[in-house]
């Protein structure tokens, strides 16, 4: 089943395109309450296979912005990505709750994400942000506002790994404290401080970059 579906098209077709419709669309979906999104993923569950790939076209930017975030300019993103989809389909059959989809995937891709990092153990931080990146994990900016961010995404670059994370799936939506607590695997109160010292610190970086600005 897996080997006939086009991952590679898939995932990359529309990433560079500056029309952001598709991460909006998806992230409005709000754990399979959408009955269309039900269907969809019933669908796919029991293997149809233009379901899985309707499913990984919805996901695919949502996922790419993701792991460009945690793992910084890696030349083996792309293929992360494909990997996460792959692990995806393959569980997706298993996953008891469609209602809890969306957390159970972007635990997928977080663990992938810390998986690859720990395996890349000659740097200790990731690279600095490029302007690139913008195109796959961060908003598209209008005109007026380019340039806040690109800043906003330089600082999210240098936040620490736990940190980014959370900040990072807080961009990709409003999540509530315990899907964030199912997909990260810690407590509501260490996700309540740990959320509450990233926008501290972010507002630091932001407000120490309009300083040099000035």
């Amino acid at each position: 089943m897996t080997a006939r579906i086009g991952y590679q098209t898939l995932l990359y077709d529309r990433v560079s395109d500056s029309d952001d419709q598709a991460i909006a669309d998806s992230a409005e979906r709000l754990d399979g309450n959408d009955p269309l999104f039900a269907d969809l993923l019933t669908r796919a569950q029991r293997g149809d296979e233009a379901a899985l790939e309707q499913l990984i076209r919805d996901y695919q930017r949502r996922v790419g912005r993701m792991v460009v975030t945690l793992i910084g300019d890696d030349a083996d993103w792309q293929d992360l990505c494909q990997q996460i989809f792959v692990k995806m389909v393959h569980g997706l059959p298993r996953l008891k709750s469609l209602k809890v989809f969306e957390p159970w995937l972007f635990r997928i891709v977080r663990n992938a994400c810390y998986d690859h990092l720990r395996h890349r153990r000659s740097r200790r931080y990731l690279v600095a942000w490029e302007d690139w990146h913008d195109s796959v994990a961060a908003e598209p900016p209008s005109m007026e506002n380019e340039s806040a961010s690109a800043a906003l995404a330089r600082a999210i670059a240098q936040l620490p790994d736990d940190q980014r994370e959370l900040i990072t799936l807080m961009r990709d939506r409003q999540w509530s404290y315990e899907s964030l607590a199912r997909i990260t695997g810690d407590s509501l109160a260490a996700i309540k401080s740990r959320l509450f010292r990233a926008r501290q610190r972010l507002r630091h970086l932001m407000a120490a970059k309009e300083s040099e600005d000035e």
